[in-house]
């Protein structure tokens, strides 16, 4: 045998081995629970601020941002653009921001989620749900804000304007499912997508509410944000009250 083959070649102790798998562990968590902390730091005001905006935009005449947001899908005679049968999709779409379907969507989930024990999934969904409902419908009456009358309305409407009902409803249901679906999931992909489609669809429903001309565009912008504020501050909660509970 030669003499190269008779040098050991060297090997990693196991124990090492594992050792560095841990740190490395505690390094990814640490960043994790880092830019966690920073997110929810950085969007909490800003959203705060959003509302406090929204809210000044809400008194008195409506200004130039609500004016021409809610007559930039109107014609000069004031009819909505497109085709006739446009108004019926938009109809259709907005119905999917109707609090008794909302309600009843989150319900089953719920159950769903009941039956299948995971307890604390249903809690949040339904603090979520109650929730919202309880700031957007509180908020419409305490600001008593006017529906627009500068446009023909396309549809019934019989609370008041700020903020939107269906704007708020939609996302904190939508973006509140997904964030709960979404933590079950494994692949990161799909929990991205699942949140970026849960978005884009309480932006439509919102935004059908200007189209359909009951709604100015600060009702449906504070709608949005009050929504996401309320949905991060159940899903931190909840998160916090998972992770001590497996910690403990």
């Amino acid at each position: 045998m030669t003499e190269d083959q008779n040098k050991v070649k060297p090997t990693r102790n196991p124990a090492s081995i594992q050792l560095s798998h841990v740190y490395l562990l505690i390094i990814i968590n640490f960043l994790g629970c880092l830019g966690g902390y920073l997110f929810y730091r950085l969007v909490y005001p800003v959203l705060l601020l959003g509302i406090l905006l929204c809210i000044w935009l809400s008194f008195g005449q409506a200004g130039d941002f609500d004016r021409i947001g809610l007559l930039f899908f109107r014609d000069e005679q004031g009819r909505l653009l497109g085709p006739e049968w446009g108004s019926v999709i938009i109809r259709d779409i907005t119905a999917f921001g109707s609090n008794w379907i909302l309600l009843f969507g989150m319900a089953v989930m719920s159950l769903m989620f009941t039956l299948r024990r995971y307890y604390l999934q249903s809690i949040e969904l339904l603090t979520m749900t109650l929730g919202g409902v309880f700031l957007s419908m509180g908020a419409k009456y305490l600001f008593q804000r006017p529906r627009p009358e500068l446009v023909p309305h396309l549809i019934e409407v019989y609370t008041p304007s700020f903020p939107s009902g269906h704007a708020t409803m939609s996302m904190v249901c939508f973006l509140g499912g997904a964030l709960v679906i979404a933590r079950m999931w494994p692949e990161s992909i799909a929990r991205r997508a699942l949140i970026t489609v849960a978005v884009l669809s309480s932006l439509v429903v919102g935004a059908s509410r200007v189209m359909l001309g009951v709604h100015w565009p600060s009702d449906v912008l504070a709608g949005w944000l009050l929504g996401i504020f309320w949905v991060l501050v159940v899903h931190q909660y909840c998160s916090h009250y998972r992770l001590s509970s497996t910690v403990n």
